[in-house]
C-alpha cells in the first residue's frame, strides 16, 4: 500500500475523549455557561496525577472559546495560563497579563493588578483557567502560597468570573486549608489514571489505543494496540497513564519518520519506550514491556510494578519560616487595589 508521508504530529492530533475526558469538558462547559449571571463565582478543580490528560482538558476547552478580534477589540471568553513556580503576586500578576496579550513589562505589582481587572472587564473574560495549581503550594513546608492565593480568590471575587483550576492531588490542600476559598469551589473533577484490574478502565483504556491504533495505521504497519496482549504491553508500559502512551507512541512515529520507514514492528516499539518513557522513569530493574521476551499475561506483580509509573519520592520537607509582617503589608495592599478598581 502507497501511503503518504505521515505528520510530525500525528500522535498530538489524535484527540481521544474518553469518558473522564468528556465528564471534565462537560462540567467546565455547564461551568462557563452559568458564568454569564454573574451572581458569584463559580469555582471547580480538575485532580489527577500527572499525564492524567488534565492540561489537555483545559487546552481543548479552551479551544471551543476561541480569542477574537472585532471593531470593538479583542475578545478574550476564557484567560488560559500556567500557574508559575512559587508564585508571587506579581508574578501571577505578569502570567496573567500575558495571557491577555498586554506586553507591558513595566509597573508595580498594584499597576499590573489594575491593568489586569481593566482588561478582563473590558475583553469580556468570564473564565480564569489556571494549570499547574499545585504550584501554589510550597514543596519545602507543603503550605499554602496564602499571599497569591488570597489575591487570586480577592480577584475572582471583584470580577464574578469563574475560576477552573488544575493539578496534581496535592492541589486539594490548597482549598482544604483556605476556608473562603474551599467554600467557593464545587466537587473536583478527578482525571484517574486507568486500571487494568477494573473492568470498565481496561475496556476503555483499549478502545484508547484502538483510535490511535487507526490514525497511526493510515501511514504504518504496525501491531494492532488494541490486541489484549498488546494493549497489555501497553498498560505496563504506561501505567495507565495516558500521557505516557503518547509520549512512547510519538517516539516511534518519529523514528520511523526519520528512518524513512512504513512499518514499525514490536522492537521498535521497545525502543522507542527505551527513548521516551523507561529511561526517563530509570526502571532498569524491570523488563522492557515490548521485549519479545516479556510475558504479556497479567500478574500481580506486573501491575504493581506499572502502577509506580509515573509516580516520584518527593524528599521530606524542609523548615520554613513564617511569613513576614512585608509579605501580610503586601497581600493587604493587593486586596485594597482590587477592591478599589
Amino acid at each position: 500500500m502507497n501511503r503518504r508521508k505521515p505528520p510530525i504530529t500525528l500522535i498530538e492530533d489524535t484527540l481521544v475523549p474518553h469518558r473522564p475526558f468528556e465528564k471534565a469538558t462537560s462540567r467546565l462547559e455547564q461551568c462557563f455557561a452559568f458564568s454569564h449571571s454573574k451572581r458569584e463565582p463559580i469555582c471547580i478543580a480538575v485532580v489527577g496525577e500527572s499525564r492524567t490528560g488534565k492540561s489537555r482538558v483545559l487546552a481543548e476547552f479552551a479551544d471551543t472559546h476561541p480569542i477574537t478580534r472585532n471593531d470593538e477589540g479583542l475578545h478574550i471568553p476564557i484567560l488560559r495560563v500556567t500557574a508559575p513556580s512559587k508564585p508571587t503576586v506579581k508574578g501571577l500578576a505578569e502570567t496573567m497579563l500575558e495571557g491577555m496579550q498586554d506586553q507591558t513589562l513595566s509597573g508595580t505589582e498594584n499597576e499590573k493588578t489594575r491593568r489586569l481587572v481593566r482588561l478582563m472587564k473590558e475583553c469580556g473574560t468570564l473564565m480564569i483557567a489556571i494549570d499547574e495549581f499545585q504550584h501554589f503550594v510550597d514543596k519545602a513546608s507543603d503550605r499554602v502560597i496564602y499571599d497569591s492565593a488570597d489575591w487570586l480568590k480577592t480577584l475572582v471575587d471583584k470580577l464574578r468570573c469563574a475560576l477552573v483550576v488544575a493539578g496534581l492531588p496535592s492541589s486539594v490542600g490548597i482549598l482544604t486549608q483556605n476556608e473562603q476559598f474551599q467554600g467557593r469551589f464545587y466537587a473536583p473533577v478527578n482525571m484517574p489514571r486507568f486500571d487494568w484490574k477494573i473492568a470498565s478502565h481496561r475496556d476503555e483504556f483499549i478502545a484508547i489505543l484502538g483510535a490511535f491504533h487507526e490514525s497511526m495505521s493510515r501511514f504504518f504497519d504496525l501491531p494492532k494496540l488494541d490486541d489484549r496482549d498488546m494493549a497489555f504491553r501497553c498498560y505496563c508500559g504506561s501505567g495507565g497513564l495516558i500521557g505516557y502512551v503518547t509520549k512512547f507512541l510519538r517516539q516511534a512515529v518519529w523514528n520511523s519518520i526519520d528512518g524513512g520507514k512504513k512499518k514499525i514492528t514490536l522492537a521498535d516499539l521497545a525502543t522507542a519506550q527505551d527513548q521516551a518513557v523507561w529511561a526517563e522513569e530509570g526502571r532498569t530493574d524491570l523488563l522492557n514491556p515490548f521485549s519479545r521476551s516479556f510475558s504479556p499475561t497479567p500478574n500481580e506483580q506486573l501491575l504493581l510494578a506499572a502502577h509506580t509509573i509515573g509516580k516520584s519520592v518527593e524528599p521530606p520537607p524542609k523548615s520554613r519560616r513564617g511569613r513576614t509582617g512585608r509579605s501580610r503589608s503586601r497581600r493587604a495592599t493587593s486586596r485594597a487595589v482590587l477592591n478599589a478598581t
